[in-house]
């Protein structure tokens, strides 16, 4: 039967009904509405076999009774129940179910997040036991009779082949050798060196010890490198080929016969002790296998075109690190950006026209407009993370395995980065990170597996009234050992001693002397 024809049946006996002609034909939506109210009144009636008082055997007392009715797990809210004798129902019915992950990356965030929370033991209040005594601090001196101050320009520890050894180079062009295992907390004697010579006629800036710790590299401001026998105090070679003061040096950690070197002419310089070496007036002279010019290069801060100037300047190179999982490319930053780049130690020399092209580079860090060098670079004990402080007071954490735009940011109120002499450091253990600070102090973040500080707590060592540049990290994992150098010319090694901290923070005398760290929160905090 055709729709039209029911509806027209359906019209014409309502016509009927109502002119009293007879009884009213039934038709499909009479049908239909009957059997919907057959099925309300069945439900009802189930309803209501189940909403059965519940009756105590032994008092007769009936009790109310909530009506019983299946409720998503988001509606639910279990109703309280006057019960006698019984059990208490349990007011967690409803479980919500886990929903299903359609997105890998969602997952992958999921587990990082769990993996965070396995290892989310804070370990910062270690820290505060950190002291530096009388008898572990050093001053720099030129002249012992004038007493004239010298700031010291780098440290660093050698390696556990043989541990425990430091070298300190200064701007008066010595380097000072330290055994920091035979320090005496209860000694009134200050340290003092276990060998100091001269070894440039200029100011040092940094020093590169090779991985057997028998040899040392160091640049100096007079545009030269030189390679030292430390045991015999001699020198082994000249390298040369820089026009600036040569910044920053560092070994293949493969090869212990290269080494490269960052200047502020803006070129990286490649080094083979092995090749490439002339004999001047009895001394071994050097010349680079390698060399990358205007690796960093920035443009012109003045908005007027200069006469004779093409809008680029060449930037300083301030830092360059080897790479551990491949020893042939070299990380370096610079001066006109917080940009980290990647270069092949062999790629070959372009035409002077045209600009070098790294391997890979970061993007910008910082949001603002303003163009901010960066003041040093340090890589972690696997290899894993590179860490940037920039003059925009932050020090940015960088995945080495993959560059890209920084992972984290690192910030705290006691932190001012505002030179190109501020250092970082990471811990054997790539659980802390020590940075300097142009205000004196030395922060030290607590990483978590996420490469942030998400504790939210740091330390703060207290002990230079001066730029604190220099940082250094024992590398034995037997023990907490820091040595930092500031510009008030003073070298200081921090151990954990819980009694003589106290002593520190509670006596006014070694207040003023001493060296001491303190626990705070972080007030602002930018993760990416």
């Amino acid at each position: 039967m055709a729709l039209s024809e029911i509806t027209l049946r359906a019209t014409n006996s309502s016509n009927s009904t109502n002119s009293g002609r007879g009884p009213r034909q039934t038709t499909l939506f009479d049908s239909l509405g009957a059997a919907q109210r057959r099925h309300k009144r069945t439900h009802k009636v189930s309803l209501d076999q189940e909403n059965v008082p519940i009756e105590n055997g032994s008092d007769g007392i009936a009790v109310k009774t909530a009506k019983r009715r299946r409720a998503s797990p988001l509606e639910h809210k279990p109703t309280e129940t006057l019960q006698l004798n019984m059990p208490k129902r349990p007011q967690n019915i409803y479980v919500k179910r886990p929903f299903a992950i359609h997105s890998s990356h969602i997952a992958q965030r999921i587990r990082q997040r769990q993996t965070l929370a396995a290892s989310s033991v804070c370990t910062i209040s270690r820290l505060a036991s950190l002291v530096s005594p009388a008898s572990s601090a050093f001053r720099l001196y030129a002249d012992s009779e004038q007493q004239l101050g010298v700031l010291p320009l780098a440290c660093k520890y050698s390696s556990m082949s043989m541990p425990g050894k430091l070298a300190m180079v200064d701007e008066s062009g010595h380097i000072s050798i330290f055994d920091t295992h035979k320090l005496d907390p209860d000694s009134e004697d200050s340290l003092e060196p276990v060998q100091r010579w001269k070894v440039h006629e200029n100011s040092v800036f940094d020093i590169e010890w090779r991985n057997d710790s028998i040899q040392a590299v160091t640049a100096s401001a007079d545009e030269t490198c030189r390679l030292w026998d430390v045991e015999r105090q001699m020198c082994l070679g000249s390298f040369v080929g820089h026009s600036q003061t040569v910044r920053s040096v560092s070994w293949r950690p493969d090869d212990m016969s290269c080494f490269t070197t960052a200047s502020r002419d803006g070129s990286i310089m490649m080094w083979d002790t092995r090749c490439n070496k002339i004999s001047v007036d009895g001394e071994q002279v050097f010349r680079s296998v390698n060399i990358i010019e205007r690796a960093h290069c920035g443009l012109l801060s003045s908005k007027r075109p200069v006469r004779g100037k093409r809008g680029i300047t060449s930037g300083s190179v301030t830092c360059i690190r080897h790479l551990q999982h491949n020893p042939l490319l070299v990380a370096s930053v610079g001066s006109t950006s917080e940009i980290v780049k990647f270069w092949d130690v062999r790629m070959r020399q372009q035409a002077r026209k045209l600009l070098p092209t790294p391997v890979t580079l970061s993007s910008l860090a910082s949001s603002s407009k303003r163009s901010r060098g960066t003041a040093s670079l340090s890589l972690d004990s696997d290899g894993a993370r590179l860490f940037s402080a920039c003059n925009d007071n932050s020090v940015y954490v960088h995945n080495a395995l993959l560059l890209s735009q920084p992972i984290a940011r690192l910030a705290a109120p006691e932190f001012e980065c505002q030179s190109f002499n501020v250092g970082t450091a990471a811990s054997p253990c790539s659980r802390y990170l020590a940075a300097g600070s142009s205000n004196g102090n030395v922060v030290v973040w607590e990483l978590d597996s996420l490469s942030a500080n998400s504790s939210g707590r740091y330390a703060v060592l207290q002990g230079h009234n001066k730029e604190a540049g220099c940082i250094a990290w024992y590398p034995g994992k037997d023990r907490i050992q820091l040595a930092t150098c500031g510009d008030d010319g003073v070298l200081r090694i921090w151990n954990e001693d819980s009694v003589l901290a106290e002593a520190a923070k509670t006596d006014p005398m070694r207040r003023c002397v001493w060296g001491f760290s303190h626990i705070t929160h972080s007030v602002a905090k930018k993760n990416y």
